[in-house]
C-alpha cells in the first residue's frame, strides 16, 4: 500500500476523524465539569478578595510614611495596583456568581417544567402583550445557553485582565527595583526613576504604534486601492521582530489565546467595554479609599458645625485616636486632660514632607549621629504654650514603635499653670529655613487644646478687702 494509494488516504482520514471524535468526547466530558470548577474558584476567590484590600491598606499605611521619592511612589503604586485588582476581580467574580446562580435557576425550571412557558395559561395579559412576549422572550433552552455563555465570558475576561496586570506589575517592579538599587549606589536624583518609567511606557506605546503603522495601516489602505497581495518580505521581518520585542512586555502565550478568542467571537465594542471597565476599576478604584480615609464624613450635612469650627480633634490625642485617624500624622499629646506637671509632646518626622526643605536648605545630617540629638529637624518646628514659646532645643530624637513613627519628643513644663483649658500651638514652619526652601513646603499650624487638672486643690484667691466708708 503506497502513500498515494486511495485506500491508504481513506484509512488516514478515518483515523484522523476517530481521533477528532475522541477529543470532542473528552472535551464534552471536561466541559460538564467546568461549571462546577468556575463556581468553586469564584466562591473561594471572592471570599479572599473581599478581605485582601483591607489587609493591603493596613500594610501600606504602616510602610508608606517611612519613605520618600521613588520608593514612596513605587510603594503607593504597588498598593493601588494590588488593591484595584482585588476590587476588580471581586466585582467580576460576584457578577459571575450571580449569572451562574441565574443559570442554575433556569436549569431547575427546565427540569421541573420541561415544556417551558405555557402561553395559553398567561391569563393576566391581553392578546397584544401576549403576542409581544412571544416575539421577544426567549425560551428556557436559549436562556440557559445565553447565561452559560455570559458566565464563561466573564470568567475568561477576569483571567485576561489578571494575567495582563500582574505581568505589567512584575516587569515594572523589577525595573524600579533595579533603578532604586542603582540610585542608592550612585546617589542618582529622583528624576532618573521618572525618566525610566516614562521610557518604559513610551516603549510600549511606540511598539504598538509601529506595528500598526507597518502592518494594519498598509492593509487598510490596500483594501481600498489595490488587489490582495502578500506583504513585502522586509515589512514581514520588521513586524515580526517588533512583535517579539512586544512579547517581552506581556506573556503572549498565556494572554493571546484568551484575548483573541474573546475578541473574535464577541463584538468589538463589547470586548473593548468589558476589558476597559476591568482595567479602569483596577487603576482608579483604589484611589477612593485613600481619599475617603482622610475625610471625616464625605458629603455630610454639617451645615451648623463646619470643618473650620472644630476645636478639638481626636487625631491630636494618643488615647482618642481611632482607625480613621491613621492617615493623619500630626503632633501628639497623651490625652485631652492631664494631671502631671510635664506634658509629653511628640512631633512626627515624615521623610516625604521634611526631607525636601531640609535638603534644599543644605542641612546635612550629623556625621557621626549623636544619640538623642534632633539635628536639623528642630529647625522645622515652633511650639508655644498659651502664647509663651517652648524651647525645641530640649526635645530629643525619639522612636515610637507603638505609633510606628520617629520624630522629636519633648516634655513641656506645666509649672505655674492654673487648672482649666490651655492651648498648645505647634507649627511646622519651613519658612524659618533659608529662602531657597520656601517653595518646598507650606506652613502647617496645629492648635491642641488640653485641660490641666492637678490632683491637688489650689488655694482660693483671697477676697478683696472691703472698701472703707
Amino acid at each position: 500500500m503506497t502513500p498515494n494509494d486511495p485506500a491508504s488516504a481513506q484509512a488516514a482520514a478515518d483515523r484522523a476523524s476517530e481521533i477528532a471524535q475522541q477529543r470532542r468526547v473528552a472535551f464534552e466530558r471536561l466541559r460538564e465539569r467546568t461549571d462546577e470548577l468556575e463556581l468553586l474558584i469564584s466562591g473561594i476567590s471572592l471570599l479572599s478578595l473581599i478581605a485582601l484590600p483591607g489587609w493591603l491598606f493596613d500594610r501600606w499605611i504602616y510602610a508608606e510614611l517611612h519613605y520618600e521619592g521613588t520608593r514612596a511612589v513605587v510603594l503607593t503604586v504597588t498598593y493601588q495596583f494590588a488593591s484595584g485588582l482585588s476590587y476588580a476581580m471581586a466585582s467580576a467574580f460576584l457578577l459571575h456568581l450571580a449569572v451562574r446562580a441565574y443559570w442554575v435557576g433556569l436549569i431547575g425550571l427546565k427540569a421541573t417544567f420541561p415544556g417551558g412557558i405555557r402561553w395559553s395559561h398567561l391569563r393576566n395579559s391581553g392578546p397584544i402583550a401576549r403576542d409581544y412576549y412571544r416575539r421577544t422572550v426567549v425560551d428556557l433552552d436559549n436562556a440557559i445557553d445565553a447565561a452559560d455563555r455570559v458566565a464563561s465570558v466573564i470568567f475568561a475576561l477576569v483571567s485576561l485582565v489578571v494575567l495582563s496586570v500582574i505581568w505589567i506589575a512584575i516587569t515594572m517592579a523589577l525595573l524600579f527595583g533595579v533603578t532604586i538599587l542603582l540610585s542608592e549606589i550612585f546617589r542618582l536624583p529622583d528624576w532618573v526613576a521618572n525618566a525610566v518609567f516614562y521610557t518604559y511606557m513610551g516603549a510600549l506605546i511606540a511598539l504598538g504604534g509601529l506595528i500598526a503603522l507597518f502592518d494594519l495601516l498598509p492593509e487598510r489602505l490596500r483594501r481600498r486601492t489595490a488587489p490582495a497581495r502578500p506583504p513585502a518580505a522586509w515589512r514581514t521581518a520588521l513586524v515580526e521582530r517588533l512583535m517579539r520585542v512586544l512579547g517581552l512586555f506581556a506573556p503572549q502565550r498565556l494572554v493571546l489565546p484568551v484575548q483573541l478568542s474573546l475578541q473574535t467571537n464577541l463584538s468589538g465594542r463589547a470586548f473593548f467595554f468589558g476589558f476597559s471597565t476591568m482595567v479602569m476599576i483596577t487603576t482608579v478604584v483604589s484611589v477612593v479609599p485613600l481619599t475617603l480615609a482622610r475625610q471625616f464624613a464625605p458629603f455630610a450635612s454639617y451645615d451648623y458645625l463646619a470643618e473650620e469650627q472644630v476645636g478639638l480633634r481626636s487625631a491630636y490625642y494618643e488615647n482618642l485616636r481611632g482607625e480613621h485617624d491613621r492617615l493623619l500624622r500630626l503632633p501628639l499629646i497623651p490625652a485631652d486632660t492631664t494631671a502631671d506637671s510635664q506634658l509629653r509632646l511628640f512631633l512626627p518626622y515624615l521623610p516625604r514632607r521634611d526631607n525636601p526643605p531640609l535638603r534644599t536648605a543644605a542641612c546635612a545630617p550629623d556625621t557621626p549621629p549623636r544619640e538623642g540629638d534632633p539635628g536639623c529637624l528642630a529647625r522645622l518646628w515652633q511650639v508655644s504654650l498659651d502664647g509663651r514659646p517652648v524651647a525645641i532645643a530640649d526635645f530629643l530624637a525619639a522612636e515610637r514603635r507603638d505609633l510606628g513613627m520617629r520624630g522629636l519628643q519633648g516634655y513641656v513644663s506645666l509649672s505655674g499653670l492654673a487648672p482649666g483649658r490651655h492651648e498648645l500651638r505647634v507649627t511646622w514652619n519651613p519658612e524659618q529655613l533659608p529662602s531657597a526652601a520656601h517653595r518646598e513646603g507650606k506652613q502647617e499650624e496645629h492648635r491642641i487644646m488640653f485641660w490641666f487638672a492637678p490632683p491637688y486643690q489650689l488655694d482660693l484667691e483671697q477676697p478683696a478687702p472691703a472698701a472703707t466708708p
